[in-house]
Formats: structure tokens, sequence, C-alpha cells
């Protein structure tokens, strides 16, 4: 479906590619200089239009990453997920971008197991949001980095394809039309010392 410009124009503001400042957050004299720092980018295209996000750092005395691999304790089944935040605005709500899927017994390359990806509007995931449930959707990991001294990360690269559509609008509302996005992403990915990695 061919979508109208100004249908365009708001899915391409919700995606981020017109930046603007997060909310007002207090307590932020307490904050190293720099926080939270940047760790990566997912860079491509939405409805055929230039679309980024960035990937950001917010742990403070425990692992917060926007960009993370983690294991559940019973399965062992390793997720990734990548929370893309509009650039330069790390507290904005609206514009984010979820990425998650499952690799199996270990963070290793190639494509995940039933990859998800979310274009939020707001603070509240299960409110309005293009989302790739009902169709299709892509999470590739290309290279995985060594380990480096003193860090719990891994550099990670790779890419994102989903087709997306409006999910969670109130009845009566103007949906945008589905999307179609494409992505590569170049990051940190913050790991756990004891997670299992095929490199």
């Amino acid at each position: 479906m061919r979508m109208t410009s100004a249908a365009l124009a708001a899915v391409l503001a919700l995606a981020g590619c017109v930046a603007s400042p997060g909310p007002e957050t207090g307590g932020t004299e307490d904050l190293p200089p720099g926080y939270p720092p940047k760790m990566g980018a997912l860079t491509g295209t939405l409805a055929g239009a230039p679309a980024a996000w960035q990937t950001y750092d917010f742990s403070i005395g425990a692992f917060d990453a926007s960009a993370q691999a983690s294991a559940d304790w019973q399965s062992g089944e390793v997720s990734v997920l990548l929370i893309g935040y509009p650039p330069g605005a790390p507290q904005a709500d609206a514009g984010r971008l979820w990425v998650s899927g499952d690799f199996g017994q270990s963070l290793r390359r190639g494509a995940a197991q039933a990859p998800e990806v979310m274009l939020v509007q707001g603070k509240d995931r299960d409110g309005p949001r293009l989302t790739s449930q009902g169709q299709t959707a892509e999470l590739v990991i290309d290279t995985i980095g060594p380990a480096r001294p003193d860090s719990y990360s891994r550099r990670v690269t790779g890419r994102i394809r989903a087709r997306l559509c409006p999910q969670g609008y109130a009845a009566g509302a103007a949906l945008p039309d589905c999307a179609d996005l494409a992505l590569r992403f170049d990051t940190d990915l913050q790991v756990s010392s004891t997670l299992p990695i095929t490199p």
C-alpha cells in the first residue's frame, strides 16, 4: 500500500528520523559526564526513507544497556535485545525501536529464532505501535567481536528486516500504513562473563 505524504511523515517522525529532545529528567547532577554513553547505531530505511537510531549504556551499578544479550536461567536460551533511541535523545519514549530474537544455547552468528520488531509511539510498549507481529521479520548477527579487557561487551554487527503494521491504536484513530524496515547495526552488546558465545 502506498503511503500518503502525511502518513509517511508521521511514521518517519515516530521512527526518530527527526530527533526531538527527550523528557526532562531530574537528578542529572549525580550522573557522570557524558551519561549515557553511546554504544552504537542502527541505520537504514523505513518505508524507503532514511532512518536511524542509537543504542546507549544506562548502567550505573548494574547491567542496564539498550543493547544486551542474556540467557534464561532455566532453559539456557540466549536472547538478544536491541533498543534504539532517536539520535541524540536517549531519554525519549516515542520513536524507540525494539528488536529481539533468540539464538539457542549461545550467542552466535546467523539468524535469530522468533524475531520481533516494534516501533513504539509512547512509553507503553503495548500502546500504539508499528509491529512485526503477524508479519515477517529477520534479525541476523553477522560478526561478533573478541572479548576486551575489563569490558562486559562485545562489538556486534548485523542486519534487521521487517514488515511493520499498526497495532494498539484507539478505535477510530487514524492509522499509519504498514511500512518496510531495513537496517544495518553496529553496536557494543552487553553480555555477562558467563554467557556462552560462539564467535
